[in-house]
């Protein structure tokens, strides 16, 4: 039980952070640990943090950061450095309430070597529509047996770098190693 009221009083690592942390893993692999830190900002009073930001370290070294806050634009992005040039891609929030129409508000765009921004290459984003997509992609694995690319490991591992974070808030700020979160959840 006060796994459930922690998470709850720290609602932007468990709503919103926990879509880039799970993100985070797709893209860079397994996550060793992360450091975390919150306050509480917001102009209406809020009783609850609201904003966050964590930083991730993947068990090959890279580094990642993921920001969040209830008090600026509504907006989720990521962005990816490599050594051969970087992608970004961007959704805006207003829009979520019509997931068929969210690729027109959408940005992607690569940048390769040291090109500036203006050299950016935009890339398409195909229509879709991202609720009907995952219910297909479900279907799909109920019916062939087939686990797609996405799977119950990779949410458990999103929801054991929420509970990092949140003990790392707890802590200070100070590392927690995700196999130490999976382990414990274990027991």
């Amino acid at each position: 039980m006060a796994l459930v009221q922690r998470q709850s009083s720290r609602r932007p690592l468990s709503q919103l952070c926990i879509h880039q942390f799970n993100a985070l893993h797709y893209l860079g692999g397994d996550i060793a640990e992360v450091n975390s830190v919150a306050s509480k900002l917001s102009p209406v009073g809020a009783e609850v943090d609201d904003q966050s930001m964590t930083t991730l370290k993947f068990a090959n070294g890279a580094l990642g950061y993921v920001g969040s806050s209830w008090t600026t634009a509504e907006i989720y992005s990521i962005r990816v450095f490599g050594q051969k040039g970087m992608m970004h891609y961007e959704v805006d929030f207003c829009n979520w309430d019509t997931p068929d129409k969210l690729h027109e508000t959408s940005l992607l765009y690569i940048q390769r070597g040291k090109d500036g921004y203006d050299k950016r290459e935009i890339l398409d984003i195909s229509a879709g529509d991202m609720f009907c997509d995952e219910l297909d992609i479900f279907a799909d694995s109920c019916v062939t047996g087939t686990l797609s690319d996405l799977t119950a490991n990779d949410g458990n591992v999103a929801l054991a770098v929420v509970n990092a974070a949140l003990r790392s808030i707890d802590n200070n700020g100070a590392a927690v190693k995700i196999s130490d979160i999976m382990t414990e959840t274990k027991g």
